[in-house]
Parts: C-alpha cells; structure tokens; sequence
C-alpha cells in the first residue's frame, strides 16, 4: 500500500506529469527543464526529487549538471503502468506537446551549455 500512495503522492501535481512525459521521449539536463517550464531551480529540483524518490526518474551528474530520465531498469510494473496510463491518456494534449516543443527548442539553442 505504501508504494502505492508514494507514487500517486509524487503524482499529485501537473508539473510532475509534465515533466515525467517529457523525460518519457528523452533525458534532460536542470538547466533545460528550467528553461522549459521558466521555473526557478530550487522548485524544479523540489519536484524532480518528489519523483526521484517515488521511484520514476534517475539523476546522473555529468560535470556540473544533473541529467534526468525515466529509470526504465528499476520501474517496477505498477510505475510502468502508471506511465503508460498517464501517456496514452495524455498523448494529443496541447500543454504536452507545447512542453516537447519547447524543450526541443531548448535543446537545440543550449547545446553548448550542457
């Protein structure tokens, strides 16, 4: 029951949906996703641990970034179900496919700084 009601709790708000289906298509960087969302790093790093310790995202540091992504080797099968559930119910919403483009954009224009 327990894991059950962390990861609907690391789910709760929009902002982790988001950033979840994003990093369902590709890994990202901090500095990407903040310029993504406009948001400040110490709130985004307040989700992205939310979801890191429900047991959704890894982090890996490379230099002076974290990089973060889908942890597709240790989701266990009620984490992998609630994933495809939020995709496929989400799969031609207008806020989802702004975020993908945006951080598209973001990627492209940040090569360097990552």
């Amino acid at each position: 029951m327990n894991e059950v009601t962390t990861a609907l709790k690391a789910l709760s708000e929009e902002i982790r949906i988001r950033l979840l289906l994003l990093l369902m298509k590709d890994e990202a960087c901090v500095c990407e996703l903040m310029a993504t969302f406009d948001m400040a790093q110490s709130k985004l790093s307040h989700h992205l641990i939310a979801l890191r310790d429900a047991g959704f995202i890894k982090d890996e540091k490379r230099g002076k970034w974290n990089y973060y992504s889908i942890d597709t080797k240790s989701l266990d099968s009620m984490r992998k179900n609630l994933l495809g559930s939020l995709s496929s119910w989400l799969s031609d919403d207008s806020i989802i496919e702004k975020d993908r483009a945006t951080l598209e954009k973001v990627k492209d224009r940040m090569q360097i700084c990552c």
